[in-house]
């Protein structure tokens, strides 16, 4: 068994005398000490005074340089710079997914392994504070990496939309600058909870409470809020008010993958304009006209959505005929398909 990432805070005599415990009986119990892995650091930061176990092997560690467990607990620019040093080579590799040749895998993998949640240990663990400045330019990487594969370019209002969890209308690319405080208070809490100890509040406790899901949360309803108060027209107010609805993010958070059948995987083209729907971009330009009922079309797309010369409904009878017909036969039901274009033909496509 491998012991690690211990730590004692004690006056000097106490500190060698553990030394010595552990170097004396710790053989006999399986613990073995390697010196070079173990840091001395005086708590005092002005100290000047050597390791007092520089004999053994032990290195001196500046207290702005404490590190425990994968966490900075020295200075804040040391912290800053301990954060920007093992986060960002990782998420490099969004460079590739803007190059994929297919935006709901890209969009799908940005969400649940490039996004935030590379970022969640340092923001339960060091302050928002401390790496402000590379928690804003993650953030940036991480819309320069949507709007590249989405070939868009989203304005301020569309973003902050798309930062929002699914279930609330966004895409799930929240940001470290929205939620970093109420991580951090999380952890903060449930640490207290866990240890059984009493520890200074810090200031983030008093603006988050919960876990950090519910946290998360109660910011993403209070944006999506404030997105509804200040809408310019009912149509914009209506738009978000829908995205409610349950399952309407379905198709966001759907794994693309054809295992349930070739309608959960989305073309570039379809996905891409999905988005902008959903997000309330422009999805045409002015003056184009439907080419089903040659009216007007809209640029915000409402206008596919109720054309009543569209084949929307064939298409959608098509996928549920094809469905029952596929269920029965693996039924063994000996179903026989209907007949091809028994419900005519519509202007623009033949159903099938």
């Amino acid at each position: 068994m491998v012991y690690d990432d211990g730590g004692i805070v004690a006056t000097v005599p106490v500190l060698l005398q553990v030394w010595r415990l552990l170097r004396e009986k710790g053989p006999g119990l399986g613990l073995l000490l390697n010196a070079k892995k173990c840091e001395w650091s005086w708590l005092n930061a002005s100290s000047t005074a050597e390791c007092p176990l520089k004999d053994e092997g032990v290195p001196l560690v500046p207290t702005s340089e404490i590190c425990m467990l994968g966490v900075p607990l020295g200075s804040s620019s040391f912290s800053a710079s301990f954060v920007h040093e093992r986060l960002f080579p990782r998420v490099r590799a969004m460079e590739r997914l803007k190059g994929l040749n297919d935006s709901q895998s890209a969009m799908y993998l940005l969400r649940v392994s490039y996004g935030i949640v590379r970022t969640t240990h340092f923001m339960r663990t060091t302050p928002l504070a401390h790496w402000e400045t590379h928690a804003a330019e993650f953030d940036k990487g991480i819309r320069d990496a949507a709007e590249s594969i989405l070939g868009t370019v989203f304005d301020e209002r569309a973003y902050v939309q798309a930062a929002l969890t699914p279930s609330l209308g966004g895409l799930g690319l929240r940001r470290i600058m929205d939620h970093a405080d109420a991580a951090f208070a999380a952890s903060w809490r449930e640490s207290q909870v866990t240890a059984n100890e009493s520890w200074l509040r810090p200031p983030q406790a008093d603006s988050h409470s919960g876990s950090q899901t519910q946290a998360s949360l109660v910011i993403d309803k209070g944006i999506h809020g404030r997105l509804v108060s200040e809408c310019s027209s009912d149509r914009e107010q209506q738009r978000l008010t829908r995205l409610l609805a349950e399952h309407a993010g379905a198709w966001v958070t759907a794994v693309p993958s054809s295992l349930d059948g070739s309608s959960c995987v989305m073309s570039p083209q379809v996905y891409r304009t999905a988005v902008r729907y959903r997000l309330g971009l422009k999805l045409a330009r002015p003056g184009v006209r439907c080419s089903f009922c040659m009216q007007s079309f809209d640029v915000y797309g409402d206008h596919a959505a109720c054309c009543k010369r569209n084949s929307d409904i064939i298409v959608r009878h098509n996928r549920l005929r094809n469905l029952v017909h596929r269920i029965a036969e693996e039924g063994l039901l000996s179903p026989v398909l209907e007949k091809r274009f028994i419900l005519g033909d519509t202007p623009g496509r033949r159903p099938g």
